[in-house]
Order: structure tokens, then C-alpha cells, then sequence
């Protein structure tokens, strides 16, 4: 990840409404064009005002009738009500103009975590720049930056056209607008109990959504989502979600508008009647054409106009600052490799002169490793906290690029593979796998996210890992809530949920598979299940089992010992406790703990 660079004002702008027009052209042209409309209606009333008094005038000297006095007035009145029309419809399509942005947006961020390179995850700035992203992701954000961003283009053309004309209208004219402009607010502030009632009860689905989202964009995570390709999964969940709430939310105000839209025309008929009546009483001569208006709704369009044009400027520059912010963030890199070599089966693993440094360290994690792993053998990975151990099999798997060395599968440079490929023939156990806020059938499920919904498989895999176990358990079965967070919901033990990731693997059916390190918090005999049914998992296939603590090398063909990122040791159990190194010293520590174990497997010959 490169230093981040700001973008400048002018060009987020720029690019902010090259995104309002590429979203949803139609939508987007009608939008901002009804708007620019909005912008002209007060010079388009000037000038008709102007016309208004002439032929005012022309009655009170009596060079002319008053039937021509009422054209020019049905002329204004009707684009008074063309006016009054349009705001309501403006909104319907700014309001789903709004939604369809951030539709856009949310799906660009998810879809962007899942192609960041997991280091972009293990950098403190890219936690900073995605907090401030997300900021502009929230509820009613972008729905104020196009409505400041359409405020500020109305009143500009609202000011250079009213100042180009120069005209104006009468003071009760003005009066008049303003009690027009009273039935909106009052409809606005009764339809708010019920917009309140509306959001208080979509209170969980919207957690729930916060919930899909932190998981796909959350380090702890990236990994298991990865490596299962559970993100096409978990953004279809969340889409789903957001339909139904954003539809929701449209059709309400689709109602409010339409009720904004009949209190609106009852005001205008009432306008008509205004301005007939002073109309009227200039006929008769109890106003002056002096009197009826001069220039003082011109010039108040004006104050009005530049005041917001200026006192809204900093609101929306900082709203701009923070999109910024967010173009930043999606134009972030490096991005996962698409496409690539796909061989028939993964081969024999080589690793040669692997090294390894994470962003913004000034030390190696690994370094200058090589060992290979040939097809079908199960190799223990062994080593102190802190040794490389989780590192090595994240290189390994393709999470992490390495920062020098290689990684080959059957002879291909992993570089130049398909890693969708690749992960879809590996199944990993995380030390700090995840714990899914949905049913136990999601949990299992999601090791092969596109059969998810196999009732089958996924109780096979349970029966295999232990979670058919669980389900007997809990009230509802595969179907019961995993998590407290939300309703009818229970949580699992450590070792419940032990199981119930081992069953997300076996649901992978993969012929790479790695556990690592996920019995750091059991005691020795639950650890000796543990890695008895991932023994039983591993089968003939081709299996790294990491951990710090040495009772599971039994179960495998060949050790590895880390010390400090490197490689110090490589050999069987038996001819690595002959040697008398690293590993025999920490055999020695550990196997009191062993001694009361059951007797386990041995390794294949």
C-alpha cells in the first residue's frame, strides 16, 4: 500500500458528480435538470411579474382590459404550479438516486475488502482510511451531500438569474409564498413519527447488515472469508437485506411526497386567490403599481440565494473532504491477482528461500525458509509463540505474497497461479477462526459457501467434525442462532465451536488442508480430540498442522521447528528427539502433559 495521496477539492468534486451521473444516467440527468429548473423558477416570476404590472398599469390608465391582466396571471399561476409539481418529483428521484449511490458505494467498499491483499489488513493508516470511508457509507450521508451539492447549484442559478432580470414582485406576493411554503414543514413534521417508528423497527436488519459488512472488511476475518470465497455469499446476504430496507424506506417517501404533493396544490390555489385579489385591488385603485412590488422579492431571492450559497460552502466542503477520503480508499491497492494458471492437482508443494516482512516493520517474520511437501504427506509445524508459524502458512496458502523467495505448486510458481483456484482446493482451521452471528447451518455451510444451502453435505461435514454433536444440543438444531446479538440466538463453549470449525472444513472437501493452532486455549485431552478428528480429516490428503505445542507431531510424517522466522529443524518425531536439538528440548518440557493421554495415532510409514 502505496502513501496515500490527496485528491484536491476540486478534482473530488469532479469526480463526485461524474459518479452521480454514472449510477444512474437517467435518474442522475433528470435529477440534477430538475433542479437547475428549480433554480430558474424565480426569474421565470420575475420576468411574469413584470409583464403583471405592465399590463396593471395599463388597467389603472385604462388603456387596456382586464382580460388580458388575467392571461398573464394564469400564465404565473400555472408556473406556479409547474414549480410546486416538480419539488416533490425532484425528491422521489433524488431520494432513490440516493439509494442507488449507496447501494453502489457499500457494494464498492465490500467488494474492494475482499480484493485488498490481506496486508493491506496488517497496516494501522488502512484502519484510519477505512473508518473515514465508511463514515460516508452511513445512513442519510449521501442523501445530505446531493442535497447540499443540489442546494448549492439551485441557488447559484437562482442568483444569476434573478440578477440578470433584475425584476420584482409585490411584498404580498411574498407574504403569500410564504404561507405556501408552511404546509410542507407542518406534513414534514407529522410524518416524522411515523418515519421514527419506521427506522426504530429496522433497527436489527440494519445490525445485521453492520454485522455482514464489518465481517467482510474486518483483519480477523479476511483470511477464513478468503480462503472458503465466502464473500460473493456474504454480500449477496447483505444486498438482500438492503433491498428490503431501502425499499421500504422509498415507499414511505413516495407516500410522504405525494401528501407534500396535494397540500402544495391547495396552497397554490390559494396563491392564485392572492394574487387575483391584489390584482384586484390595483384595478380599483387601492394599491399603487408602486406599491405593488418594485424590486423587493428580486432582491430578497438574492440575499437568500448568495447567504446560502455562502453559509452552506464549509458544510460542503467538509462533506467533500471526507468522500475524498473515500475515492482514496477504493482506489487503494495492491488488489488480489485475477486469473491465472489452474493445474489438474496441486502437486508437491516446494517453498524455496521464502522471506517474509510485514508493511511498516523494519524486521523479517521469515526468513530464507525452504522445505518442499510432497502430495498426500501431513507435516508438523512446530515452534515457539511469535516463531513465524501462522505467517509461513499464510504465505503458503497465497494470503500473504512473499516479500522474497518462492512458493510452487507442482512446479508453478504460485505468483503465476489462479489463488480463487488454489483456495478452493485448500481448507484451513484458523487459530482465531471466525464465529459467524448466524445459524449453525451458515457455520458449517460456509466452507463451501455455493452449496450452503445442502442440508446433505453440510450434516455429513458435521457428522465428520462434531457439530451434528452440537446441533443434538441446542433447541433449534442446524437452525438455531449462533450469537446473543440478536433475537432467539444462544452462544457455544470454546470446544462447541471447536467443532464447528473443523465441520466448516470438512464441508470444504479439500486436498490441502491446515490447522493452525486452533486448541491453543483446551487442555491437553480436549487438544488430543481435536487433532485426532482433523487426523481423521486429513486422511491421504495433504495436511499442515501448526502449533506451539508438540502432542499432535505425532499424528504426522515429518516436523518442522521455527525459531525466530527460520527454519531449524526438519524430520520425523523419532529422529528429531535422536538429534538432541530445539525440538527434543521442547519435548521434554511438554510431554509430562501427554502422559495420561490416550494413546494417538501414529504416523503413517
Amino acid at each position: 500500500m502505496v502513501p496515500l495521496k490527496r485528491l484536491g477539492v476540486l478534482v473530488t468534486l469532479l469526480r463526485f458528480v461524474k459518479w452521480i451521473v454514472v449510477t444512474d444516467p437517467r435518474r442522475a440527468l433528470i435529477s440534477i435538470g430538475l433542479n437547475l429548473l428549480q433554480g430558474v423558477f424565480p426569474a421565470i416570476h420575475v420576468y411574469l411579474a413584470a409583464g403583471i404590472f405592465g399590463q396593471i398599469m395599463h388597467v389603472y390608465d385604462g388603456t387596456s382590459g382586464v382580460r388580458p391582466l388575467m392571461e398573464w396571471i394564469a400564465i404565473w399561476a400555472f408556473a406556479s404550479l409547474l414549480q410546486l409539481f416538480i419539488r416533490p418529483l425532484e425528491a422521489v428521484y433524488t431520494e432513490r438516486l440516493r439509494q442507488e449511490m449507496e447501494d453502489s458505494l457499500l457494494r464498492r467498499l465490500q467488494d474492494k475488502a475482499a480484493r485488498l491483499r490481506l496486508e493491506a489488513f496488517e497496516r494501522a493508516d488502512f484502519y484510519d482510511l477505512l473508518t473515514r470511508a465508511r463514515f460516508m457509507a452511513g445512513p442519510g450521508q449521501f442523501l445530505n451531500l446531493l442535497w447540499e451539492f443540489y442546494r448549492l447549484l439551485t441557488s447559484a442559478v437562482k442568483v444569476i438569474s434573478v440578477a440578470l432580470l433584475v425584476a420584482a414582485w409585490n411584498g404580498w406576493l411574498l407574504l403569500a409564498l410564504v404561507v405556501v411554503a408552511l404546509p410542507e414543514p407542518i406534513a414534514g413534521f407529522i410524518q416524522a413519527k411515523s418515519a421514527f417508528f419506521l427506522k426504530r423497527k429496522q433497527t436489527e436488519p440494519e445490525r445485521v447488515m453492520g454485522y455482514l459488512a464489518s465481517t467482510l472488511a474486518s483483519r480477523e476475518a479476511a483470511k477464513e472469508v478468503r480462503t472458503f470465497d465466502a464473500a460473493p455469499w456474504l454480500i449477496g446476504r447483505w444486498e438482500s437485506l438492503y433491498r428490503n430496507v431501502t425499499d421500504t424506506l422509498y415507499r414511505q417517501e413516495r407516500a410522504q411526497q405525494h401528501t407534500r404533493a396535494a397540500l402544495s396544490g391547495a396552497s397554490a390555489i390559494g396563491l392564485a386567490a392572492g394574487v387575483g385579489w391584489t390584482a384586484w385591488t390595483v384595478a380599483t385603485g387601492s394599491l399603487t403599481a408602486a406599491e405593488f412590488g418594485a424590486m423587493m422579492f428580486a432582491l430578497q431571492q438574492m440575499k437568500e440565494g448568495v447567504g446560502l450559497i455562502f453559509g452552506r460552502m464549509g458544510f460542503f466542503r467538509d462533506r467533500l473532504l471526507r468522500i475524498e477520503d473515500l475515492f482514496i480508499y477504493l482506489d487503494l491497492g495492491p488488489e488480489e491477482p485475477v486469473g491465472g494458471e489452474s493445474p489438474e492437482s496441486l502437486g508437491e508443494l516446494s517453498v524455496e528461500r521464502l522471506s517474509y516482512r510485514y508493511p511498516q516493520s523494519d524486521r523479517d517474520a521469515l526468513s530464507d525458509i525452504s522445505f518442499s511437501l510432497r502430495e498426500g504427506e501431513r507435516i508438523a509445524l512446530v515452534g515457539s509463540n511469535g516463531s513465524g508459524k501462522t505467517t509461513l502458512v499464510k504465505v503458503v496458502l497465497g494470503l500473504y505474497a512473499p516479500t522474497s523467495g518462492r512458493v510452487r505448486y507442482g512446479g508453478l510458481d504460485m505468483a503465476r497461479l489462479d489463488l480463487r483456484r488454489l483456495r478452493d482446493r485448500s481448507a484451513a482451521v484458523f487459530q482465531d477462526f471466525i464465529r459467524y452471528a448466524f445459524s449453525l447451518r451458515d457455520n458449517v455451510g460456509f466452507g463451501r459457501a455455493e452449496r450452503a444451502d445442502d442440508m446433505e453435505a453440510i450434516r455429513r461435514a458435521s457428522s465428520l467434525g462434531g457439530a451434528d454433536e452440537v446441533a443434538g444440543t441446542l433447541p433449534d438444531g442446524f437452525e438455531t442462532m449462533l450469537t446473543r446479538q440478536f433475537s432467539d440466538g444462544t452462544d457455544l463453549s470454546g470446544g462447541q465451536w471447536q467443532r464447528v470449525a473443523i465441520s466448516r472444513a470438512f464441508m470444504r472437501d479439500a486436498p490441502f488442508i491446515v490447522l493452525d493452532e486452533p486448541t491453543a486455549a483446551l487442555d491437553p485431552k480436549a487438544e488430543t480430540d481435536v487433532f485426532e478428528r482433523f487426523a481423521a480429516m486429513a486422511g491421504s490428503r495433504t495436511a499442515i498442522l501448526v502449533s506451539h505445542r508438540l502432542g499432535m507431531a505425532r499424528l504426522c510424517d515429518r516436523v518442522m521447528v521455527l525459531q525466530g522466522g527460520r527454519l531449524i529443524e526438519l524430520g520425523t518425531h523419532d529422529e528429531l528427539l535422536a538429534a538432541g536439538g530445539e525440538y527434543a528440548r521442547l519435548w521434554a518440557l511438554q510431554s509430562q502433559w501427554y502422559r495420561e493421554s490416550p494413546p494417538m495415532q501414529t504416523a503413517r510409514p
